[in-house]
């Protein structure tokens, strides 16, 4: 049986312990935590996951931009 909350726990802590990750690692990443059979029955969490990482990516972005604006 495929545990939403345990996905959720796991994905957290490979944002925390992979902060240089990249989108393709995390989508595989997150993948494979899915097993097989329940895959396509819980796709959508993979891919509302992966959007929220996206963000994540963004505002990190976004953090190193105005770091680099205060420092000039």
């Amino acid at each position: 049986m495929f545990d939403i909350n345990e996905f959720k726990k796991k994905v957290k802590e490979w944002i925390r312990q992979n902060p240089q990750g990249d989108e393709s690692e995390f989508v595989d990443f997150c993948e494979d935590l899915i097993p097989p059979a329940q895959f396509s029955a819980n796709r959508w969490i993979v891919d509302q996951t992966v959007a929220w990482y996206r963000s994540i990516l963004q505002s990190r972005k976004e953090e190193l931009a105005n770091e680099d604006e205060n420092f000039d």
